[in-house]
C-alpha cells in the first residue's frame, strides 16, 4: 500500500525559473507626502529602502525607530519607476537566492513592500537577507539578479489553496499538516480583517498586506522579522479584499510605520477557503531560520 502524504504535494517539479535584473534601492524619507502620525504630527523616520546594516530575519519589528523598515538590503526593479511593480518584483518569490552584479552569493528574498496604486510614492521593494559582511559592501544603485522561482506554484489536490510570492523551498519549510480533510498551518498570530489596512484591494503578488497602527498593540506585540501571521476572512488570493469565510497566511516582512491605516506588513504566502486552510496559533510559527540558513549557504 502506497504511503499516505502528511503534506500536500506541489508542482515544482515545472516550474520555470528566470533571473531577474535589480537595483539596491535607495532611502528615501517621501517628505513630498509630508508623512503623518494619527495626532497630525509630522513624522520623517528613515527605513524605506536602502541598506540596513544590523537588522535581519529573526530581529523584533519593533526595536527600531524607523518606518516600514525592511531587513538587510532593498532591492527595486532595474527597468521600472521606483513605484511600479515592474518584472523583478511580481516574478521574485520569499526564498529566492540574490546574487550581485559579479554573479556572487549575496542573500535571499525575505519579503516584498509595495501594493499602492501605480506611479504612487512609495516604492515597490524586495527585501534581502544577508550576512553583514556582504551587506557591508553593498550601495544604493548596484545591480543585482533575482533567481526568480515560484510564480505558477500550485498544491495538487488542493485548486481552491493558492500559493503566492513562495519559493518551493520556503513552501516546503512552512509549517503545514494535513489533517481532518484540511490543510493545517501554525501562525504567532490571526489578525482580524478589521486590522487589515495598506494594500487591500491590490494584485496578490504585489508587496505586502500591513497591520494597521490603531490595531498594532493587540495584533503585533513581539513579532518579529520572518514570523508566520494570518488575516482572517481576508482573501488574497486573486486581489486582497475582505471575503468572509477565507484566510490569507504570510510572512512579516516590515516594521511598524506611524502613518494612519499603515503597520507592520505582510507578504502573503498562502490563502483559500478556511474549510480547506486551517489556522492554529503557534510561538514557534516562523520561517526566519530558513531565511537565515539560505541567506549564508547560498
Amino acid at each position: 500500500m502506497r504511503p499516505v502524504p502528511d503534506r500536500p504535494t506541489d508542482n515544482r517539479a515545472g516550474l520555470v525559473r528566470s533571473v531577474a535584473r535589480g537595483l539596491v534601492a535607495p532611502p528615501r524619507l517621501h517628505a513630498e507626502a509630508m508623512r503623518h502620525d494619527r495626532e497630525g504630527r509630522v513624522v520623517l523616520w528613515p527605513g524605506t529602502g536602502g541598506v540596513n546594516p544590523g537588522v535581519h530575519v529573526g530581529g523584533r519589528v519593533d526595536a527600531w525607530v524607523a518606518d516600514h523598515l525592511m531587513v538587510g538590503a532593498s532591492i527595486e526593479d532595474a527597468g521600472a519607476a521606483p513605484a511600479e511593480p515592474g518584472p523583478l518584483h511580481l516574478l521574485a518569490c520569499v526564498g529566492n537566492r540574490v546574487r550581485d552584479s559579479a554573479g556572487a552569493h549575496l542573500g535571499v528574498v525575505a519579503g516584498k513592500r509595495g501594493g499602492l496604486a501605480p506611479g504612487f510614492f512609495p516604492p515597490s521593494l524586495i527585501s534581502v537577507e544577508a550576512e553583514e559582511e556582504r551587506l557591508g559592501r553593498l550601495v544604493p544603485g548596484d545591480v543585482v539578479f533575482v533567481e526568480t522561482l515560484g510564480r505558477g506554484l500550485v498544491l495538487e489536490g488542493w485548486p481552491d489553496v493558492l500559493p503566492l510570492n513562495c519559493s518551493p523551498e520556503v513552501l516546503e519549510a512552512l509549517p503545514l499538516r494535513l489533517a481532518g480533510g484540511g490543510i493545517e498551518v501554525d501562525v504567532r498570530v490571526v489578525v482580524p480583517s478589521r486590522a487589515a489596512g495598506a494594500g487591500l484591494g491590490q494584485d496578490a503578488w504585489i508587496g505586502d498586506l500591513e497591520i494597521t497602527e490603531a490595531h498594532a498593540a493587540e495584533a503585533t506585540d513581539g513579532l518579529r522579522f520572518g514570523d508566520l501571521v494570518a488575516f482572517a476572512d481576508i482573501d488574497g488570493r486573486f486581489g486582497r479584499y475582505y471575503r468572509p469565510g477565507t484566510v490569507s497566511v504570510g510572512i512579516v516582512a516590515h516594521g511598524p510605520s506611524p502613518a494612519p491605516g499603515h503597520g507592520v506588513g505582510v507578504t502573503l504566502l498562502l490563502a483559500g477557503p478556511s474549510s480547506d486552510l486551517r489556522v492554529r496559533t503557534s510561538a514557534n510559527a516562523t520561517i526566519a531560520p530558513l531565511l537565515k540558513r539560505l541567506a549564508h549557504e547560498g
